[in-house]
């Protein structure tokens, strides 16, 4: 593909000195790498003003998930994993590795002229909230469909939860979404519960997805449970000396985010101006309404040598996702769509 948005990448590129430094950390290949990650723990938590407990590293959010949902269901029978429909699909599949049964809230309906789509209600999630039910996971913002919750809905979840359920709050689009509509990160709130973990990653605003390396923010009896549940040395040397560097660039970072919400801003409005209804969100990417079937969309984009995603896994068949790409990406992707876009129902 010549435009590949596809996949929530940063098309910015990491920070300069974070290929450096995975360069020279390839230097000691025959070594292992730290197993505790400690240099990346102790900056992750100065970063976000938390103690070295609080704080545990693996290779991507995902991976962290994968571990943290079990293990917060403790094996029990009949655990239930509580979340809105259309997340992210990891949340299934981790509780599905955990034996625990998946309940999804209904969300809204798709985007439309009036508003954005799939806004989400935390009265409904706490709705769902049984005696079985060991954790609620909340994807703020959404992926694949951009939607949030406030933080002054997180702070009314987060008080009206019981003590036996753990509150995961992924945060992997964060960067892109700070002070906008209301929203606001869990650690930022004073959240009154004992129960509340974080993840994040390094793969979006840090430009790291080809290296795995997502955090773990929480209670330290929660991390360090989670954390044993890792396989050994999961962190490579590289991808380690990569994500210390990228934390010390603030000015790669704050350009990455700034040329990320501008293109997504122009995406959307590209799109309005074609009459196509979409969610711009608070992520990465711009998720479209088209009123037929995505997969000949897609293909239709493809034959014009740009690779956009169908987001059939989350029963969203007539939707495709568009991954913001630099400036010029995002004039031919708005190119393209006049064209593949002409005759979909939703532009009547």
């Amino acid at each position: 593909m010549r435009v590949r948005v596809s996949s929530n990448e940063s098309p910015f590129g990491p920070a300069p000195g974070a290929l450096a430094a995975a360069s020279a950390a390839l230097a000691d290949a025959h070594r292992y790498p730290d197993d505790a990650s400690e240099a990346l723990r102790a900056a992750i938590a100065a970063d976000e003003a938390a103690s070295h407990p609080e704080v545990a590293v693996g290779t991507g959010s995902a991976a962290l998930l994968m571990d943290l949902v079990p293990d917060r269901c403790h094996g029990e029978a009949g655990a239930e994993v509580v979340a809105f429909e259309r997340s992210f699909i990891v949340y299934r599949l981790a509780a599905r590795n955990a034996g625990a049964r998946y309940v999804e809230v209904p969300v809204g309906g798709p985007a439309s002229a009036a508003g954005p789509g799939y806004q989400r209600d935390v009265e409904r999630l706490l709705a769902a909230v049984t005696d079985r039910t060991r954790v609620v996971v909340i994807d703020n913002p959404a992926n694949p469909t951009g939607a949030h919750v406030t933080g002054a809905d997180l702070v009314h979840l987060a008080s009206r939860l019981p003590e036996h359920v753990t509150l995961v709050v992924d945060e992997a689009y964060h960067h892109f979404a700070t002070g906008q509509q209301g929203y606001a990160r869990a650690r930022t709130l004073g959240l009154d519960h004992q129960r509340v973990a974080v993840v994040t990653t390094f793969s979006k605003a840090y430009a790291l997805a080809g290296l795995r390396v997502g955090t773990l923010l929480g209670p330290a009896e929660i991390v360090a449970s989670a954390d044993g549940r890792r396989p050994r040395f999961n962190v490579t040397a590289p991808a380690q000396a990569a994500a210390l560097a990228s934390l010390a660039d603030r000015e790669h970072l704050a350009a990455t985010v700034a040329g990320t919400v501008a293109g997504r801003q122009r995406l959307a409005e590209g799109l309005t101006e074609l009459g196509i209804p979409h969610s711009a969100g608070l992520g990465n990417f711009v998720t479209v309404e088209l009123g037929v079937d995505a997969e000949q969309v897609v293909e239709a984009y493809a034959a014009r040598g740009i690779g956009v995603r169908a987001l059939r896994p989350y029963d969203l068949h007539e939707q495709v996702r568009i991954t913001v790409g630099t400036s010029e990406e995002v004039e031919e992707v708005l190119a393209a769509s006049e064209e593949v876009l002409a005759g979909v129902p939703s532009r009547r």
